[in-house]
C-alpha cells in the first residue's frame, strides 16, 4: 500500500498553490495526460522540493515515497498511473491546492487514503480507525477552549495521521491564532501512518516547530528528543548540500558569462605547417 498512498501524498504535496485552488483543474488535465513512465520521476521531484524545506518530515514520509527511486515493470507503471488518475478524478488537487492552509486543512486526506487501502482485519489488529471530525472537534474545544494562547504546544503519543492536530489548528485559526507559532509533536508506531502524518503536517502548514517521530513511546520514551536531534542532523546535511549546489551554480554562471564575452578556456596550441611534433 506504500505506492498508492505515496501517489496521493505526492499529488497532495504538489508545490503549486493558488487562491481557492483555481489552478487545480488545469493541472489535473496536464498530469492526467502524462505517460506512465513519468510518474516515478514526478514523485521524486515533488519529494525533493519538500526535502529542501523540511528534510526531517520527508525522511519520516519515506516509507510511502521511496518506491519512486526503484525500477518498475511496465505493468507496475501502468498501475501507478491508474492510481494517479483515480486520485486526480476525485479532486485531490482541489482539496490540497489552495494557497490558504485553512482550506487545505478541511480534511485529513492521508487518513482516509490509508484507512481505505488497509484491510479491515489489519485495521482491527492495529486498532486503526478514522476518528470522526465531530469527536475530535469536541475534544479540542474542551482541551484548548475558546481563548487559546498565541503560543503553546500539543503532543500526542499515538497520533495516527494527525487528525487531532488538524482540528486543533483549524480551531486556532477560527480564533485568529497562527498555528505556526505553536509546537506540535506527534508520535506513531505504524510507519505508514507516521508517514501520512508527516505529509499532513506539510499540507496543513503547521509551521517550523511541528515534528513527527516514528516509534514506540513505551520502549522509547525519549522519542521527542531523538526527533529533534535527527532533525538537526538532517538540517545540517540539507544546508551543506544546498550550499554546494549554490556554489556550483555560481561557477556555471561565471563560465557562461565568460563564454558570452568570447573568453573561454585556453585552447591547446595548434601545430604549424612543418613544425616538429617534438
Amino acid at each position: 500500500m506504500d505506492i498508492p498512498t505515496g501517489i496521493v501524498a505526492a499529488l497532495a504535496l504538489w508545490p503549486t498553490k493558488s487562491d481557492g485552488a483555481q489552478h487545480a483543474q488545469h493541472l489535473t488535465d496536464f498530469l492526467a495526460a502524462q505517460p506512465a513512465p513519468t510518474w516515478p520521476g514526478t514523485v521524486r521531484e515533488v519529494t525533493a522540493a519538500h526535502w529542501v524545506r523540511r528534510p526531517d518530515l520527508i525522511s519520516t514520509a519515506a516509507p510511502i515515497l521511496r518506491w519512486a527511486e526503484d525500477e518498475h515493470s511496465a505493468d507496475m507503471l501502468y498501475a501507478v498511473r491508474e492510481v494517479a488518475l483515480t486520485a486526480l478524478k476525485h479532486g485531490v488537487l482541489h482539496h490540497t491546492g489552495a494557497g490558504d492552509p485553512a482550506m487545505r486543512s478541511d480534511t485529513d486526506l492521508m487518513s482516509w487514503t490509508i484507512t481505505a487501502l488497509r484491510h479491515r482485519e489489519d485495521r482491527a489488529w492495529l486498532g486503526e480507525f478514522h476518528s470522526p471530525p465531530e469527536i475530535t472537534e469536541m475534544m479540542n474545544r474542551i482541551a484548548i477552549g475558546d481563548n487559546p494562547p498565541a503560543v503553546s504546544s500539543l503532543y500526542e503519543c499515538t497520533g495516527g495521521t494527525g487528525g487531532m492536530f488538524r482540528v486543533a489548528a483549524q480551531h486556532l485559526r477560527e480564533h485568529n491564532v497562527d498555528p505556526r507559532r505553536w509546537t506540535w509533536h506527534l508520535e506513531e508506531l505504524d510507519p505508514v501512518a507516521a508517514a501520512g502524518a508527516a505529509v499532513n503536517f506539510l499540507i496543513w502548514d503547521l509551521g517550523p516547530k511541528a515534528t513527527v517521530a516514528r516509534g514506540d513511546i513505551v520502549s522509547q520514551p525519549d522519542l521527542y528528543e531523538r526527533s529533534l536531534a535527527d532533525r538537526a542532523v538532517l538540517d545540517e546535511l540539507r544546508d551543506r548540500l544546498t550550499g554546494r549546489a549554490a556554489t556550483a551554480a555560481a561557477h556555471l554562471r561565471v563560465l557562461r558569462t565568460l563564454e558570452g564575452l568570447g573568453i573561454g578556456a585556453p585552447r591547446p596550441p595548434t601545430r604549424e605547417s612543418g613544425q616538429s611534433a617534438a
